[in-house]
């Protein structure tokens, strides 16, 4: 029997051909065995983000609008300018009108990412000018000072006279006098005792936001410390700064 001589270009084809196959089969075994072990992972974690989500109508949060777009506003100049809200709850918490959502935004270039954050909001009487709260302490939220929630003028760091306020929490503002003026030595004491949390009065909404989904045990976490900070703004404030709400 003959022996037939291959080529030497065809045998280093053969080799390469075989590689890439090599490779290509260790991806797809690899992704394999991660959706074999990550996928029961990821079905727990919906499923305990679904049993948080549910009840609300327990509360009396049902389905419904941001008809002045004030929650939306928030929303945009918080996270990021062209996100969209859903899951838009509404409700009262302790005579205060309250609307809650998820706002959504898409970011990245070939490959885009979305995020989830969430809004609760208490209605104020008035509105009042830009200031965000946010506390240094909780490193899972966006920070106040980031590029994304600047507004025009841009809102600037203000400090405070209390020392440990300051180290715990950071406050933005477009005028430090008003800061000041609703950073008031009570308002200070009563949020370091209060649990974590980032909070912006945006129009006639004080809201509360976090960059994660929307759930319930979050919303009433929330919902005391907003309502908290609404009794403590000083009378004179809502009448010197504020505007009647349109």
């Amino acid at each position: 029997m003959l022996a037939l001589a291959v080529p030497r270009w065809l045998e280093a084809v053969g080799g390469i051909l075989f590689g890439m196959a090599l490779v290509i089969g260790g991806i797809v075994l690899f992704g394999l065995l991660i959706a074999r072990i990550g996928g029961p992972w990821v079905d727990r974690a919906n499923a305990e983000l679904a049993r948080e989500q549910a009840g609300a109508e327990g509360y009396g949060w049902l389905p419904g609008t941001d008809a002045d777009g004030q929650l939306h506003a928030a929303g945009c100049r918080i996270f990021a300018p062209d996100g969209d809200l859903r899951r838009i709850l509404a409700g009262e918490y302790q005579g205060r009108p309250i609307r809650m959502a998820e706002f959504v935004y898409t970011e990245g270039g070939r490959l885009p990412s979305t995020s989830v954050n969430h809004l609760v909001a208490i209605e104020l009487p008035v509105r009042l000018p830009e200031l965000a709260i946010g506390h240094d302490l909780d490193i899972r939220a966006e920070s106040v000072l980031d590029e994304r929630a600047a507004v025009e003028p841009r809102m600037e760091r203000v400090e405070v006279e209390s020392e440990t306020f300051n180290r715990q929490f950071r406050a933005t503002a477009l005028d430090a006098r008003y800061a000041s003026a609703v950073l008031h030595p009570r308002m200070m004491e009563w949020l370091l005792n209060q649990p974590p949390l980032n909070f912006w009065i945006s129009g006639s909404l004080l809201v509360a936001y976090a960059a994660k989904p929307w759930t319930v045990p979050q919303t009433l976490t929330a919902l005391p410390v907003l309502s908290g900070v609404a009794d403590l703004i000083p009378p004179f404030v809502l009448s010197d700064y504020g505007q009647p709400v349109r």
